[in-house]
């Protein structure tokens, strides 16, 4: 009762990067009620405790007790910070404590090379970005994921932000990332449990350093929270050679090729599909799309129709895509098909790789009257031979018959009165009556089919009826669709010839003053996630469209401008 009353507050550490835990302590050897004058940028963490303690001032004899309150927490920007002063409120009365200044450094990136530091082995929980390569090609699957070393059992964890790959247009997730197991790990003789997270698929899009960014979370045991910003990574990303074939469609990674024609027997006018399936693994989902060589008489009607059909592995993008083409026969006679030649890049090998399929030949009329008489030139040579044998005997007997001279005779006296008559009528200029030309399906020749406005809002208008019946898959395509055609027409190149990814970057340099070209590149993102991930909610199906339709808008404003 007789101590003198103290109140004070400790900080630690005084220096700290952004986003580091700092705790800040209050001790008393007074009991009441604690406010404390926090920095207003301070974010509160989930670790709170308060207590009583015991020391003895060896000079007096006498044993202090002290009541304390401790609590966690964050601050996100740099800069001085001032912390207290804490008040204690005891009756009517009320202590006030010393205040703490504290310096918040810039957060400093770690760059780790894969390797666990002697740093992090002293840690009671770090975390690690693994990957499974240092060096990849451009286009090629990288896999990343989050790694969790705790040297207690963690039951759950909190606030997870994820890694951000850097010059990447998407991430896909694999496997089940809702699922948080905790196994033994020992690491240089010391047992840790540890937990893997996030799995992810990703494809660097440009050559050059890959910069990985940390990511961050609140590890739980039980009540008791830690905050982890893990170390970030890097990978090397080599170019592509630079001796690409012109038949190169952008594929990196394994590729097989298949072709089927409807038919080969044609006559002018007539429609053939050609369809051709390519089978791989690798980037499939951002390949382009083959360019066919026709020769002349034969046509290329519009866009190929497109089916994909392919899911996302460890090893990528894994399936098929099939390509029908159709082919519109103009002139009469056989046409040559050029083979279709496509290259892709395997980094196994490290070479590209070029495919060759013969398109094989579309036979004309003359070709097939051939083809039917060929194999049975005796039978006619016979059968003419029997209807001369026949015809003969006819005309024997019908020059014997009295009834054949009395219809010649006929036929001359009628013939007689018909130009007797015509002999007296009026001569009249004869009247000329223009034949109006016909357009028949032979003579017609499609053009080349390019996008247009009214095709951008047929596939609007399709993502919202089947978003209204349920299918947000099919929604996404037809959504992507219109967001790639919008940008083909802004930037007058066809989007089939165009990865996603270059679509994007290409309105961004053209038209970066004037759209948000990141809520582009988020919207492409987010349909792909829509399409090959685990679907969006409702109301988040409903949000992708707006979003689709607003930024359609503003594309169609500045083309129009």
């Amino acid at each position: 009762m007789g101590q003198k009353p103290v109140v004070k507050i400790e900080v630690e550490p005084k220096v700290a990067e952004a986003g580091e835990p700092i705790t800040i302590t209050v001790k008393s050897n007074v009991q009441g009620e604690i406010d404390i004058d926090f920095p207003s940028a301070f974010v509160p963490g989930y670790s709170v405790m308060n207590g009583m303690e015991q020391e003895t001032d060896f000079n007096t004899g006498k044993v202090i007790t002290y009541y304390y309150y401790s609590q966690d927490g964050t601050i996100k920007k740099d800069g001085e910070y001032t912390f207290g002063p804490a008040f204690i409120k005891s009756g009517s009365k009320t202590y006030k404590s010393n205040s703490v200044n504290v310096t918040i450094r810039k957060e400093q990136v770690i760059n780790s090379s894969g390797t666990i530091s002697a740093k992090q082995m002293k840690q009671a929980a770090f975390g690690v970005i693994e990957r499974n390569k240092k060096q990849l090609y451009e286009g090629e699957p990288l896999i990343l994921n989050a790694k969790i070393y705790a040297r207690f059992y963690p039951t759950h964890f909190e606030d997870y932000q994820t890694f951000i790959p850097e010059g990447t247009l998407e991430k896909q997730a694999l496997g089940n990332n809702n699922k948080l197991v905790a196994e033994q790990e020992k690491l240089k003789g010391i047992e840790f449990y540890s937990i893997e997270y996030d799995r992810s698929l990703v494809f660097p899009n440009h050559s050059g350093k890959l910069q990985i960014d940390p990511f961050k979370l609140i590890l739980k045991r039980g009540f008791e929270g830690m905050p982890i910003v893990s170390t970030g990574a890097s990978v090397e990303v080599l170019p592509l050679p630079g001796n690409a074939p012109s038949s190169f469609i952008g594929m990196v990674g394994k590729l097989t090729m298949t072709q089927k024609l409807s038919q080969t027997d044609v006559k002018k006018g007539d429609v053939v599909k050609l369809n051709v399936t390519l089978d791989g693994v690798g980037n499939m989902h951002n390949i382009n799309t083959p360019t066919l060589q026709l020769p002349k008489g034969v046509t290329l009607y519009g866009d190929p129709k497109i089916e994909e059909d392919y899911i996302f592995t460890a090893n990528g993008a894994e399936g098929t895509i099939n390509y029908e083409y159709t082919l519109q026969v103009n002139k009469e006679g056989s046409f040559e098909l050029p083979d279709l030649k496509v290259a892709y890049f395997d980094p196994k090998l490290e070479k590209y790789i070029v495919l060759k399929e013969g398109l094989g030949k579309l036979n004309g009329p003359e070709i097939q009257n051939m083809s039917k008489t060929s194999g049975s030139t005796q039978l006619i040579s016979e059968a003419k031979q029997e209807d001369k044998r026949e015809a003969n005997d006819v005309g024997s007997n019908l020059i014997k018959s009295p009834v054949l001279w009395v219809s010649v005779f006929s036929f001359l006296a009628i013939a007689a009165l018909i130009g007797f008559s015509l002999k007296f009528k009026d001569k009249k200029a004869p009247i000329q009556v223009a034949s109006e030309p016909t357009i028949t399906a032979n003579s017609y020749v499609a053009p080349v089919k390019k996008s247009s406005w009214i095709e951008v809002d047929v596939e609007i208008q399709n993502a919202a009826q089947l978003i209204a019946s349920g299918d947000g898959k099919k929604a996404a395509q037809s959504l992507e669709n219109a967001i790639c055609k919008s940008a083909g027409i802004a930037l007058d190149v066809s989007p089939q010839n165009q990865s996603k990814e270059a679509l994007v970057e290409m309105m961004r340099a053209k038209y970066c003053g004037n759209i948000n070209c990141d809520n582009l590149k988020a919207l492409v993102q987010n349909c792909q996630n829509s399409r090959y991930g685990f679907g969006l909610s409702a109301s988040e199906e409903q949000e992708l469209l707006n979003s689709t339709k607003e930024i359609v808008g503003e594309i169609k404003k500045l083309v129009r401008s």
